[in-house]
């Protein structure tokens, strides 16, 4: 009811009369299997305004949509459709008089000072973007799950008494959700570069490589989704620009589900550079809470059917860590989107709960010194990873993974008819 009221409100606060305006005809035949209930969405036959609000309106409910920077339209549908079954919407303007159900929870997304950027759903906390300038890393932290319990450990961020007294307070460069490389190399290819993995303790920032947000290019809160998209510099030892990152998180959620789509675009304006082959990096890299990882009684699992330590080092469209918190069973699934560079990834993931996507550390993975993974990149070019990462409730199965795989790497064909 408070979500109802809460879309209501921004409805009613922007002086909309009738819902009349239809804008299009959205119709899709499921084919043989299910399509599992998640974020969905289309292109519009032409642009949306960006200062209405829509709905999408048929015989079973009426959904609120949210229109991205792209043009998309992104609703929760909450629902899975059917197999061998058609549906069918109309896009409609959402005026007075009208409730349609947000499907999904509402995401807040505020710059908190200078150095920080809260994201909240339905009104409580789920994660920061923290970009303090003495951090060598731009990271999200906390990352709060489902049940409502951080999924992500608090060391070096916070001192955690569980944490220390279990002696898990090691590897203070693992911030909770981040993107790093050990080996960036410019200049002279053949030698090791700088090494934006790992920290050194109490070193100056500008003697080690480091990362600074220069800029929030992109902010959105609303009833389906948020999102903040902020420019990073990697700024290596010598204190020189080696490129700079695009980053983009989009937050969405459901009931039992909280999602992160990232997207880092890498633009190498500067130089050539390359990404030396190291199992020390992660374009997307998490640290587990404690009680998630196997030393606490959790297990790892990915998309070839293997577990344990069978996970590690190979490659897999997805990977999933499943353990507890607070004595329920949750669990961590990230996605390598499948036009992504060398999917599928190789996936650095260890039993103490460190989780990277990693497609460059082929000599470490493959216990081959003959393979070399790296890879370079020419001025002028660029390059962009995208990842999905599902917080989620109950084990692997219970939860349908490898369902919600599907509708990530080939999302939903619907046919919009302009009317």
């Amino acid at each position: 009811m408070m979500r109802i009221a809460w879309i209501a409100a921004l409805v009613a606060g922007m002086g909309l009369t009738a819902s009349t305006a239809l804008a299009d005809k959205v119709t899709i035949t499921v084919g043989d299997k299910d399509i599992p209930a998640g974020p969905m969405w289309f292109k519009p036959a032409k642009p949306l305004d960006p200062q209405q609000y829509y709905y999408l309106s048929s015989k079973d409910a009426d959904l609120i949509v949210q229109i991205d920077k792209e043009d998309r339209v992104w609703w929760w549908q909450n629902k899975p459709l059917k197999a061998g079954q058609t549906y069918t919407w109309e896009l409609l303007v959402a005026g007075t008089g009208v409730n349609p159900e947000p499907g999904g929870l509402p995401t807040r997304v505020r710059k908190a000072g200078d150095e920080q950027v809260d994201v909240k759903i339905s009104g409580k906390p789920f994660t920061s973007l923290i970009f303090k300038k003495a951090d060598p890393k731009v990271y999200l932290y906390p990352v709060i799950g489902p049940t409502g319990e951080p999924m992500t450990r608090d060391f070096p961020m916070k001192d955690n008494p569980a944490e220390k007294e279990a002696k898990r307070q090691d590897h203070p460069h693992h911030r909770s959700l981040w993107c790093a490389h050990g080996d960036i190399r410019t200049g002279d290819m053949s030698k090791p570069g700088s090494n934006y993995w790992n920290e050194v303790k109490d070193a100056p920032i500008e003697k080690v490589p480091h990362q600074v947000l220069t800029k929030i290019v992109g902010q959105a809160s609303g009833p389906v989704f948020g999102q903040v998209i902020a420019d990073i510099d990697w700024i290596n030892e010598k204190g020189e620009k080696d490129f700079t990152e695009q980053r983009s998180y989009m937050f969405l959620a459901g009931e039992d589900l909280r999602i992160i789509d990232v997207r880092s675009v890498f633009k190498f304006d500067q130089k050539d550079v390359t990404f030396g082959d190291t199992k020390e990096g992660g374009i997307l890299s998490l640290r587990t809470a404690i009680t998630i990882d196997e030393k606490g009684g959790g297990k790892r699992y990915n998309s070839a059917g293997k577990s344990g330590d069978d996970t590690w080092g190979q490659p897999a469209e997805w990977c999933d860590y499943v353990g507890k918190v607070s004595d329920k069973v949750v669990g961590l699934a990230v996605m390598d989107h499948p036009k992504n560079y060398g999917h599928p990834t190789h996936w650095h993931i260890r039993d103490y709960g460190l989780y990277t996507a990693n497609p460059f550390g082929l000599k470490d993975f493959t216990k081959d010194a003959g393979k070399n993974g790296s890879h370079t990149w020419k001025k002028g070019e660029s390059v962009e990873f995208n990842y999905r990462i599902l917080l989620h409730k109950d084990d692997t199965k219970a939860a349908g993974i490898a369902e919600q795989w599907k509708l990530y790497s080939d999302p939903p064909k619907f046919t919009v008819t302009e009317k």
